[in-house]
């Protein structure tokens, strides 16, 4: 990114030079890489908004689409940053084929949590992520426990005891029980764990899954080759 010196007019009618401290160089609505369009409709918001709003165009001949650059004053001065480019268009995060078969309601709920945090949604995302963690191992743990009747019992357990209980590969439970601790605080008034936040409980989760998927790309693997060739 660059920075960029221009004279821009107010409401009034009056003008200024501001220093804006970067230009975007992605596209928030198709996420390229870019060098946008800058089709010169600027304007300086010295009312309810306090800063620098600039229209901008995406170069790509997929894209094509106007987005607003926003610039908030640093200092007293004539110096504002860029403060975000609206609007955005989030991305899904990518599942892997195992993922998806084994918890497609993970998969979902965790894009949506995902979107939430993108949006700046902090004190809701969080319980969006314990969620998504419980419904992913209580399908985790289902699926080596299908009759019925244990399922049944999976479904009412709280996350904690269901981890205890029925996960038994050391390096998934080591980080399931670390998201689900991390989990809790975000739903619970008192934080357990001041030191901590929303990125170690993404990391928790994510640890999780890779073990998970591994398991599961083990056992398929095997099955491929049960028995050495005499």
């Amino acid at each position: 990114m660059s920075s960029l010196s221009m004279n821009l007019r107010n409401w009034k009618g009056g003008s200024s030079t501001v220093h804006l401290d970067t230009i975007p160089d992605v596209c928030p609505m198709c996420h390229s890489a870019i060098q946008p369009i800058d089709p010169e409709w600027a304007f300086l918001n010295e009312g309810y908004y306090d800063g620098v709003e600039r229209v901008l165009r995406c170069p790509s001949r997929f894209c094509q689409r106007l987005f607003i650059a926003r610039y908030g004053r640093r200092t007293n001065g004539n110096y504002y940053h860029l403060v975000g480019c609206y609007p955005t268009e989030i991305l899904d995060c990518v599942f892997s084929p195992e993922l998806k078969a084994i918890s497609p309601d993970y998969c979902d709920i965790y894009n949506e949590a995902h979107k939430a945090e993108q949006l700046q949604l902090l004190l809701v995302c969080g319980p969006g992520y314990r969620k998504a963690l419980e419904f992913l191992i209580k399908d985790y743990v289902s699926r080596l426990h299908p009759l019925p009747e244990e399922k049944e019992k999976i479904e009412k357990m709280p996350l904690m005891a269901c981890i205890k209980d029925y996960v038994t590969d050391s390096r998934i439970k080591n980080t399931a029980e670390r998201a689900a601790w991390l989990g809790n605080d975000e739903t619970h008034y008192v934080r357990k764990w001041e030191d901590k936040d929303l990125k170690d409980l993404k990391k928790f989760i994510l640890l999780t899954c890779h073990w998970i998927e591994s398991e599961e790309l083990t056992k398929d693997a095997v099955a491929t080759m049960p028995e050495g060739k005499k």
